[in-house]
């Protein structure tokens, strides 16, 4: 273990809890202490889903990144474990994003970019470690990828965030790129042994943007799935609104040729608060997906205000393919912790709520304690609308939902603490969002709509203990 990875861990185990827990949520995962952005190498491994992370454990804003880590066996409670990678090699200024990937010989190897920028120079490579429990880490000494692997015209500074997959015994990278025109794609690389790799060709999408970041590739049923996450696409109509938006490409990857065809696309997420998805099989062989519950180019209002950590994850989502789109729903694992409770009156700010909103219907969620802070889900001439514009705190321009759904729609909001995730029609699409209320209680208000389930949700006591 390098002196740099001993000493974040030393801190994280010295401070990890010593934060402002007011706005902490309670069942998404959320760093200890620190800064925390992208979901890296999520995988199923002995057991447990393993979640590593972009992290940097010494202030709540971005800095040399770490890879930090948790587990679940509910999706719900996280174990807190050390941290698994640190820039602690010469040419490495920061560990940036990656996957993971069960080795034939039932290894753990995870592939993350090293980063570097030191006196006017900028580049990236592909970097691997491997490990036999899932906790202790340790690094390929070279490589697996150099500039002298990139195609011609593809950028050495932008070419990062490794997503490793096996198909039919030969291991795949897909990885983020742009070219000299300032476009982006998505380079796909083949090998046979998991360390020596070869270029095979490279992806492109007018809807890749400027850089294509974050690809994660997997298969639901016979429909091949691509995910990117893009700087700077056009907006179109309530489509990629934000300043980088995720999507999704339905088709099908040739393995010989490694090419993709593109049968379907759209934006995942429609909320402010989504970026960098990443996913894995669970044990059962469902697919999940995670993401970052937040969003570039902006003011973090946990770092303003000293909370002592940022940043969170959005609850798993299930995903699958349903009328030539991408669908997705809550995971298992929330439902152990429902408890009945009175939405007449004033409840917690985690809770579970499904209902049946007719035209013109709204719920309003507002500050218990201070009821002019308030959020607000409705349907608007057949479309959802998730308006942010009165919270006091982080203030959202409203958003709509990409489809009408006529008089009538169906809609699931998770909430917790300081979170709000929106399903509407069993998950045709989503809006992941962050508020902040002072008081611990809220006030919801229904008209024009049916609460056809509603619960608060009672998690236990986060344990900061870390484990490895």
């Amino acid at each position: 273990m390098s002196d740099i990875l001993d000493r974040a861990n030393d801190h994280l185990r010295k401070h990890a809890g010593k934060i402002d827990l007011s706005q902490r949520p309670r069942y998404h995962l959320a760093p200890p202490v620190g800064w925390m952005n992208d979901p890296n190498g999520v995988c199923s491994f002995g057991g447990e889903t393993h979640i590593f992370y972009q992290y940097f454990p010494y202030d709540s804003c971005w800095g040399p990144m770490h890879w930090g880590h948790a587990v679940t066996r509910d999706n719900c409670v996280f174990r807190h474990c050390a941290v698994a990678l640190a820039p602690d090699r010469e040419d490495e200024s920061g560990c940036f994003s990656g996957g993971a990937v069960v080795s034939e010989t039932g290894e753990l190897f995870v592939y993350y970019t090293k980063h570097f920028e030191a006196d006017g120079v900028r580049k990236e490579l592909q970097g691997m470690a491997r490990s036999a429990d899932g906790l202790h880490f340790h690094k390929r000494e070279v490589p697996v990828l150099t500039e002298g692997d990139l195609p011609s015209g593809a950028s050495r500074e932008d070419f990062r965030d490794p997503n490793p997959v096996r198909i039919g015994g030969e291991y795949f990278l897909f990885v983020g790129s742009k070219n000299e025109r300032n476009e982006g794609q998505v380079l796909v690389y083949a090998s046979s042994d998991g360390e020596h790799f070869s270029y095979r060709n490279a992806l492109r999408s007018p809807y890749f943007g400027e850089m294509a970041e974050c690809p994660d590739f997997f298969s639901v049923g016979e429909t091949d799935v691509l995910l990117v996450s893009a700087i700077g696409v056009k907006r179109e109509g309530n489509r990629f609104l934000g300043p980088n938006s995720s999507l999704y490409f339905l088709g099908k990857f040739d393995p010989k040729a490694c090419t993709f065809r593109i049968d379907a696309c759209d934006e995942i997420d429609g909320g402010h608060a989504f970026y960098a998805p990443q996913t894995c099989a669970d044990e059962s062989g469902r697919r999940l997906l995670f993401a970052w519950m937040e969003m570039w180019g902006k003011e973090y209002f946990l770092h303003r205000n000293g909370h002592g950590y940022c940043g969170a994850i959005v609850y798993p989502r299930v995903l699958s393919v349903r009328d030539g789109a991408l669908w997705q729903s809550p995971a298992s694992g929330i439902e152990r912790y429902r408890r009945a409770a009175d939405f007449t009156g004033e409840v917690l700010k985690c809770f579970d709520l499904s209902l049946r909103f007719a035209e013109g219907g709204s719920l309003t969620v507002s500050d218990a304690s201070d009821e002019g802070d308030m959020l607000s889900v409705s349907l608007c001439e057949g479309r959802v609308k998730v308006d942010l514009s009165s919270c006091r705190q982080e203030p959202a321009e409203a958003r709509f939902s990409k489809f009408a759904y006529g008089g009538e729609a169906e809609i699931r909001i998770l909430s917790d603490v300081s979170s709000l995730e929106i399903f509407v029609a069993d998950g045709r699409e989503t809006f992941a969002e962050r508020y902040y209320f002072k008081g611990e209680k809220v006030r919801i208000r229904v008209v024009g709509a049916r609460i056809e389930e509603g619960y608060e949700l009672a998690l236990p006591d986060e344990d900061f203990a870390i484990w490895g």
